[in-house]
C-alpha cells in the first residue's frame, strides 16, 4: 500500500459504519493508512479515500474506484465474487487458514480486480488486519460485507457470514440476468423501431417531398404535417442534439441533489407500472439483507441498517429510516415498515416477530418478493411489445397514408 508521509494531509473519505450506512466526511491523518486506522477506531470501514489535493490514493494492487466503475464492476462480477466468497467460506469452515484460504481466493479470482482485491485482503491479514477491516480497504467489495464479516468474528461463524453474502450474491445476480433476459426483445425491438423511424422521416420522406415540389399541386393536411416534421428533424437537428445535451445535464442535476431526487422517488413510486416493479425490488433487497445481518449475528436496528443501505429509491429509504426510529421506540418491525413493503412481506415479518424467526420469515419474504418481480416484468414485457408494435405500426401507417394522399391528390390534378 502506498504511503504519504510527511505532513498531515486532509483527506476525503466514503465509508460505512458498523450497521452498513454510509458514511462521508474529511479527516487529517499523517498518510493513507494512518488515516485508515483512525477511521477503523470509529468502527468505519474505509470505500474511497482520496486526498483533497485531487490525486486518488494508490492501494497497492487494489487501488480505489470510482462510484460509476464500481457499479458497473458489481454488476457483471456478482457472480464471480460469489463463486470466490463461497470458494473462502468453504475452506475456512474445513480448517484451513484463513490466510491460505485467501491466497487460493487470490490465484483463482476471475478477472485482475478480483485477483488484487483479494491479494491485498490476504496482504493486509498477514499484516494482522482483520478479515472485516481488509475487506472494508477495498472498494470492490460491497459496502455491507465488512459490517457482516465482522459480527461473523466476532461470534466464531465467518464462515457461515461469508456462505450467507455469497448466497445473497448469487441470488442478486440470478434475479439481474432474469431480468436483463426478459428486457432483451423489448429493448431491440424499441431500437429497430427508432431507427426505421429516424430512417423514414430523415431519407425517404426528404426524397419524396422533392418530387411533390418538382410536380406542383396542393398538397393534403397530412403530408405537409410529415414534410414539416421531417425538416425539422433534418435541418434542426442542432437543436435536438442541444435538447438532448440540456436533457441529459438536468438529469444528471436532479440524481445528484438529494432533494430532488427523493421527489422523483416518490412520485415514480405511484407509477402505474415501474410503481410496482420498484417497491417489489425493493422489498426483495431489503428484506433479503435483513434475514442475512439478523443470521449473521447484526443487532435488528443494524440489519435494519444494512437492508436500508441497498434501497435504491431515496424516498423509501428515507421512509424506512424513520421506521428504524420507530423501532428504537419499542414499536414491532411489521408494524414500522406498514405501508413501505408490499402486503405479504410485512405479513410474513410479522408472522416472524411472533414465531420468534424473524430471520427465517424474511428470508421467506425475499423469496416470495423476488419470484413476484419475476411475474411483474414478465407482465410489463408482455404489455410493452403490443404497444410498441403497434406504436411503430401506427408511424409506417400514418406515412403511408399521408404519401398515398399526395399521390392520389397529384394524379387527381394532372388528369
Amino acid at each position: 500500500m502506498t504511503e504519504h508521509v510527511a505532513s498531515r494531509t486532509r483527506w476525503q473519505y466514503h465509508a460505512a459504519n458498523a450497521e452498513g450506512a454510509a458514511v462521508r466526511g474529511e479527516i487529517d491523518a499523517l498518510s493513507e493508512r494512518d488515516a485508515i486506522d483512525t477511521l477503523r477506531r470509529r468502527s468505519l470501514w474505509v470505500v474511497e479515500l482520496v486526498p483533497l489535493s485531487g490525486a486518488v490514493r494508490n492501494t497497492g494492487s487494489a487501488g480505489t474506484r470510482r462510484a460509476g466503475i464500481l457499479e458497473r464492476f458489481r454488476a457483471s462480477d456478482d457472480r464471480d465474487l460469489a463463486i470466490v466468497v463461497r470458494s473462502v467460506a468453504t475452506l475456512t469452515g474445513a480448517g484451513v487458514p484463513l490466510y491460505r484460504a485467501l491466497s487460493y481466493a487470490a490465484q483463482e479470482a476471475t478477472g485482475p480486480q478480483l485477483r488484487d482485491a483479494f491479494g491485498a485482503v490476504r496482504d493486509g491479514v498477514a499484516r494482522g488486519d482483520s478479515l472485516s477491516v481488509a475487506v472494508g480497504r477495498h472498494a470492490v467489495f460491497p459496502p455491507m460485507f465488512a459490517p457482516l464479516i465482522a459480527a461473523g468474528e466476532a461470534s466464531g461463524t465467518l464462515d457461515a457470514s461469508l456462505t450467507l453474502l455469497a448466497d445473497h450474491l448469487e441470488r442478486r445476480q440470478a434475479l439481474r440476468s432474469t431480468v436483463s433476459s426478459a428486457l432483451v426483445y423489448p429493448s431491440i425491438l424499441g431500437a429497430a423501431s427508432i431507427i426505421g423511424v429516424v430512417v423514414i422521416l430523415a431519407v425517404v420522406v426528404p426524397r419524396f417531398g422533392a418530387l411533390i415540389a418538382d410536380s406542383g399541386g396542393q398538397l393534403p393536411m397530412s403530408t405537409r404535417a410529415l414534410i414539416t416534421l421531417s425538416t425539422v428533424m433534418v435541418k434542426g437537428w442542432w437543436v435536438w442534439l442541444g435538447l438532448v445535451i440540456g436533457a441529459a445535464l438536468v438529469a444528471r442535476y436532479l440524481w445528484r441533489e438529494p432533494s430532488a431526487r427523493r421527489r422523483i422517488d416518490a412520485s415514480r413510486l405511484g407509477w402505474p407500472v415501474i410503481g410496482r416493479l420498484e417497491r417489489t425490488q425493493a422489498a426483495a433487497a431489503y428484506t433479503g439483507t435483513l434475514a442475512i445481518g439478523l443470521r449473521s449475528g447484526v443487532s435488528l436496528l443494524g440489519s435494519m441498517a444494512l437492508a436500508r443501505g441497498v434501497v435504491g429509491n431515496a424516498q423509501l429509504a428515507a421512509s424506512l429510516r424513520e421506521a428504524e426510529d420507530r423501532v428504537r421506540g419499542g414499536e414491532r418491525v411489521a408494524t414500522a415498515v406498514s405501508g413501505l413493503l408490499p402486503p405479504l412481506a410485512e405479513r410474513l415479518l410479522d408472522a416472524g416477530e411472533v414465531s420468534g424467526d424473524l430471520a427465517g420469515l424474511a428470508a421467506r419474504a425475499a423469496e416470495a418478493a423476488n419470484s413476484e418481480l419475476q411475474r411483474a416484468v414478465a407482465l410489463a414485457v408482455t404489455l410493452i411489445e403490443p404497444v410498441m408494435i403497434l406504436g411503430f405500426g401506427g408511424v409506417v401507417g400514418f406515412v403511408a397514408l399521408a404519401l398515398l394522399q399526395a399521390i392520389y391528390g397529384l394524379n387527381a390534378t394532372t388528369m
